[in-house]
């Protein structure tokens, strides 16, 4: 007996037509309503109808132009959306995709307003920028990559009505109070990395974690200055005799140091505050929508 709620597949990248029947057939055999969103650029949307020919009478494709971003590709996709429930596919490949596709509804039925199918990043650069940011920012990001997710019509009204566009949408899922869970794909021959317009998106987010990084710097490089200044007053009050102009020297660097990383502190600081106004707005455009 096919299932009475009404449920929407986003596919962000189609790799092959047998993928993608596994998918629909999936779908159909499923859900009593569905729809299925393909999120397609102008490089592939030639005979895409020819190329799937999908079984299902409800296909909607999003032609998003020359946007390659991976993360806003997906807000669109949310914004097309139909029903409670909501499945984003970036990546059809992975072998038993139903029996996980089961095990994220599952979830929800018990409550769970997301659900996600989860790999790390294994590139060392990968993790590097995530714990850099993580560490100096306030967005306490995950080494994860998501490979699917389910969301429920709440937690796409909250992503929708989020003041920033430029935020990561796995960090908006997990840090908005909804109930959350999340399931590893561990397959050792199946890696993922970060792209380049994912990273780009990551590193809007770096203008804060290093004006707090320079701004640690700064007082590091003060702290060390007064304690300099503290032994060299003992030693000036006592009979010792220091190596001459060290301590002159040491004063000098810790000063010019802590005007240093203060003075890139205010100004990475002032850029961010000129990226935020820049950035916070919409920046994914439809080009065209047809149903197939």
């Amino acid at each position: 007996m096919k299932d009475k709620n009404y449920a929407s597949f986003i596919i962000a990248k189609i790799d092959s037509k047998e993928n993608y029947k596994i998918l629909e057939n999936y779908i159909l055999n499923k859900f009593e309503y569905s729809e299925i969103i393909i999120l397609i650029n102008d490089h592939n949307i030639k005979n895409i109808k020819e190329y799937l020919n999908p079984s299902s009478d409800n296909v909607l494709c999003l032609n998003l132009g020359q946007n390659t971003d991976e993360d806003n590709s997906i807000r669109a996709g949310l914004e097309f959306s139909k029903g409670d429930v909501v499945f984003v596919i970036k990546d059809l490949s992975i072998s038993n995709i139903e029996d996980y596709l089961d095990n994220l509804y599952e979830s929800n039925k018990k409550g769970v307003d997301a659900s996600f199918l989860t790999s790390k990043y294994y590139r060392f650069k990968d993790k590097l920028t995530i714990n850099l940011i993580s560490s100096f920012s306030k967005h306490k990001l995950k080494n994860v990559y998501d490979i699917l997710f389910l969301v429920t019509r709440r937690v796409i009204n909250a992503i929708t009505e989020d003041s920033s566009k430029t935020t990561p949408i796995s960090y908006i899922i997990r840090d908005i109070g909804y109930s959350y869970n999340e399931l590893e794909y561990n397959i050792k021959n199946k890696k993922y990395y970060m792209s380049k317009q994912t990273r780009s998106v990551y590193l809007l987010l770096f203008s804060e974690a290093s004006s707090n990084f320079t701004a640690s710097l700064s007082l590091l490089s003060a702290l060390i200055a007064v304690v300099t200044g503290i032994y060299a007053l003992i030693i000036y009050l006592s009979d010792n005799k220091p190596v001459e102009g060290w301590t002159t020297t040491f004063l000098f660097l810790s000063f010019s140091f802590t005007m240093i990383f203060a003075i890139f502190s205010l100004i990475i600081r002032y850029l961010s505050v000129i990226q935020k106004e820049l950035y916070n707005k919409p920046n994914f455009r439809v080009k065209s929508v047809f149903k197939l």
